[in-house]
């Protein structure tokens, strides 16, 4: 294989990450294949000695890294507020995400006994829903983050400090009954463990 039959194919390998990006539903993941597609442009611009492809694809990586270090340590914007079952906006983004929502278990508010909407710069992002066991335990009705959020680590904001939030309230034990495989990397990386068919959080 030639030297420029590889260069091309570096080229589109560039072309092709960039065209993966823009299809993302996360901002961080588009960031991220964003900034690798650059990367491989700027290879692909060094070796076939075009300047302009290389300093474009530099200015591109430079804003992909800094919007990524914004995303990843930005915090403070992320607000956890409890809300009624009748709330207008819990049921406005019960309504919109109702489809994608369906696949992980769709809950009626008002067979929750705590309710939690998950906030990113004040635009709703998620939404939690726990049914009271008795004995200080919770059972974790629906925890749900809006697709373009997930990267977010608005279920961090939700755990964070102990489990303060559901202390507060009197429970100790958060149980999630017989999740499936793609909850249970997400709950693991939360704090809870394998309990039989379930998953459980010790809070306080």
């Amino acid at each position: 294989m030639s030297s420029a039959t590889i260069y091309e194919l570096i080229g589109y390998a560039g072309s092709i990450l960039i065209v993966i990006s823009l299809a993302m539903s996360t901002a961080i993941r588009l960031r991220i294949v964003n900034l690798v597609g650059s990367i491989v442009f700027m290879v692909y611009g060094g070796l076939i000695a075009s300047i302009p492809v290389v300093i474009t694809n530099v200015i591109i990586a430079g804003l992909d890294m800094y919007y990524l270090r914004k995303e990843l340590t930005t915090r403070s914007d992320l607000g956890i507020v409890q809300v009624d079952a009748d709330d207008p906006f819990l049921s406005a983004f019960l309504d919109c995400h109702r489809d994608d929502m369906a696949t992980y278990g769709s809950v009626d508010p008002a067979a929750a006994d705590v309710r939690f909407v998950m906030l990113r710069d004040t635009t709703l992002a998620g939404v939690f829903l726990g049914r009271d066991l008795g004995g200080g335990a919770l059972e974790v009705l629906l925890d749900y983050v809006a697709p373009s959020f997930r990267d977010l680590r608005s279920g961090a904001a939700l755990y964070h400090d102990g489990g303060v939030r559901f202390t507060s309230l009197g429970y100790r034990t958060l149980v999630v009954d017989d999740p499936d495989d793609r909850q249970r990397g997400y709950l693991t990386e939360m704090g809870y463990v394998v309990d039989r068919d379930a998953m459980v959080m010790r809070v306080g």
